[in-house]
């Protein structure tokens, strides 16, 4: 690590937090109950976001396999290694609902940003009613025709990203629609236990989409094979 990667980290998280500041004045647009005001200055937001990331700490992307994407509502199910996907994809895949963890909801800015997003709050603690009510939000989502964002493996820390964690297989036969497998390799630029940002693409690929109606084992086999990962976690 030389010393230039850690003046453009700097320099990007004291732009980050301009970014914040100037985009403050437009976040009553957040309050508003009808998510679709708010929907334009997010993506503006995410923009410019992106825009500090590439320009300052040199970090681009890029996505292949577009074309994978249905027409209708589908579950798209990302490998998960740092929080560029988790801020980055809902604006590359036209806004589908994701899963985040609770505790983001109760952050002052971030929860109000995840409420107003349409995001979907997720209790890692294995609270059955929590996640009940999480699957019907899910559930609702998918049959107003909007697509659903998850992370199989429920961490971006390097032991346990190569997983799939239980209920991927039931929230799949829950919602009846195909699986769009994404793999990436974000970790390289923007790894989870450091705020140093590291120059490079990111490179997205999206795969070919896993049909509605396997066996619950069978989907989480082909699921956990075109992630990388073990498959281990399902019951």
């Amino acid at each position: 690590m030389g010393p230039a990667v850690v003046v453009r980290s700097v320099l990007f998280h004291v732009a980050a937090v301009g970014a914040v500041i100037v985009f403050l004045p437009f976040a009553p647009l957040l309050l508003i109950p009808d998510r679709r005001p708010s929907r334009p200055f997010l993506a503006a937001f995410f923009r410019l976001f992106g825009w500090l990331l590439r320009s300052i700490a040199g970090i681009d992307w890029r996505v292949e396999g577009a074309e994978n994407l249905p027409k209708g509502p589908c579950l798209v199910a990302s490998r998960h290694e740092s929080a560029w996907e988790t801020l980055f994809l809902p604006l590359l895949l036209d806004d589908p609902a994701a899963f985040a963890k609770s505790e983001i909801f109760s952050w002052p800015l971030g929860g109000l940003v995840a409420r107003r997003a349409g995001h979907i709050a997720i209790d890692r603690g294995g609270d059955i009613a929590a996640l009940k009510t999480a699957f019907e939000a899910a559930r609702r989502t998918v049959a107003a025709g909007r697509s659903l964002l998850i992370f199989p493996s429920g961490t971006r820390q390097a032991e346990g990203r190569d997983r799939i964690q239980p209920g991927v297989g039931a929230l799949y036969e829950l919602l009846g629609v195909p699986c769009v497998p994404i793999t990436l390799d974000s970790g390289r630029c923007w790894p989870p236990d450091t705020w140093l940002k590291f120059p490079g693409t990111i490179r997205v690929v999206i795969g070919a989409p896993i049909p509605a109606g396997l066996d619950r084992r069978a989907f989480v086999a082909v699921l956990a094979t075109r992630l990388g990962a073990s498959g281990r976690g399902e019951g």
